[in-house]
């Protein structure tokens, strides 16, 4: 393979890392979204008790 064949296959690896990392990121904050509302749904019910 010529240099610029392994840079272009190493580039589109690293593409795809951030891609999956960007996604796990975008996962995880959707849970922990969803861990929030769930806590402040609690205390408000707690509140209005």
């Amino acid at each position: 393979m010529t240099g610029t064949t392994e840079l272009a296959i190493v580039y589109l690896a690293l593409i795809g890392l951030i891609g999956a990392y960007v996604y796990r990121l975008m996962s995880r904050l959707a849970d922990v979204e969803s861990r929030l509302e769930a806590a402040e749904n609690a205390v408000s019910s707690e509140e209005s008790d």
